[in-house]
């Protein structure tokens, strides 16, 4: 009698996935944060500083520049989340609005600079 050979099953257990870290979406929020206060501090500065010279536009390039990486960082976030948990959680749509009023006012702040 021949001998039926057989093939073992092997079942796959599903892997999660990797932990990824989100280090750049904060750096990248922390540096939009710290060039918006940057770009407050140039708004109040006295005129008489030794740096007066580039106070009166510079406040605007600082809040352009910090609207762009905040909203990039929380932007990043935000669609990382959303990709995590597969829909629209607190987390989730609090990164997006903020991320998005972000992105307004870096807006505003070169339409003030332009005009």
């Amino acid at each position: 009698m021949p001998e039926i050979l057989e093939q073992t099953q092997t079942t796959r257990v599903p892997k999660a996935p990797p932990a990824r870290s989100r280090a750049i979406e904060f750096t990248l929020a922390i540096l939009g944060f710290l060039c918006l206060a940057a770009g407050a501090y140039l708004l109040f500065a006295a005129e008489d500083w030794w740096l007066g010279d580039l106070v009166e536009s510079w406040h605007l390039g600082a809040f352009i520049i910090g609207g762009v990486l905040m909203m990039t960082g929380l932007g990043v976030y935000a669609n990382e989340s959303y990709h995590e948990d597969g829909q629209w959680t607190a987390r989730v749509t609090t990164g997006a609005v903020v991320a998005v009023l972000a992105l307004a006012g870096a807006v505003t702040a070169a339409l003030f600079l332009i005009f």
